[in-house]
């Protein structure tokens, strides 16, 4: 439970930042659905920046409240945008797209808030405020970023990746990871293994934004 005005304030920025990030995330998800073909996610209101469609009632208010007063740690999520791949104009370049868009939305907000960062660091360093918020987006959305390109199922990774494989390999993958994603995906948060990645992409995206690396 924060006890001080610093930590409810980094708190609400990280409400903030979450919840433009996911909503951000799935827009583009339904943005490039709709490029290729498929006006499902556009239809049910899903094309916006609005938090409000994007909410999950365990992913984005359950979790982060449990966070919030617990030090239970748990990655969150928004709810699945609603695709009909069979109403791509080509359907492996549409599932593609449409599961690469989400991933690549958080990248362009990171790179995009790490420049912006580092032009208030050299200008405005007192601005405290801001580069907070600047510094939490950048975090976030690396985070999102990197942990959405992961190759296991519901992730957007394991959809990019089922379109590279033979057919054999899909109903493998099918078989014996799609059952167990979750169980996989906590396994490598709470032995650490995603903190190693996570913080291998913050590094790269520091120095290639000229933020100190360490």
């Amino acid at each position: 439970m924060p006890q001080t005005a610093g930590e409810w304030i980094r708190i609400v920025q990280f409400f903030i930042v979450f919840y433009f990030s996911i909503s951000f995330h799935e827009c583009a998800h339904a943005w490039a659905a709709y490029r290729n073909g498929d006006d499902t996610a556009r239809l049910m209101g899903r094309m916006t920046l609005n938090p409000i469609p994007h909410l999950d009632p365990i992913g984005t208010v359950l979790l982060p409240l449990l966070m919030l007063f617990s030090s239970f740690r748990l990655i969150g999520w928004a709810r699945p945008v609603p695709v009909n791949p069979l109403r791509f104009r080509n359907q492996r370049r549409g599932e593609i797209e449409t599961s690469l868009a989400g991933p690549l939305s958080n990248l362009i907000l990171a790179i995009g808030c790490v420049l912006l960062l580092r032009v208030l660091l050299r200008f405005a360093p007192a601005w405290d405020v801001p580069i907070g918020f600047l510094a939490t987006a950048v975090l976030l959305n690396t985070a999102l970023f990197v942990f959405n390109l992961i190759p296991i199922y519901p992730l957007d990774g394991s959809h990019i990746l089922k379109n590279f494989l033979s057919r054999e390999a899909t109903q493998a993958y099918d078989r014996y990871i799609t059952p167990y994603g979750w169980i996989i995906l906590l396994v490598l948060l709470y032995s650490g293994v995603l903190h190693i990645v996570f913080g291998a992409g913050l590094l790269l995206l520091r120095y290639l934004g000229g933020l100190p690396v360490f």
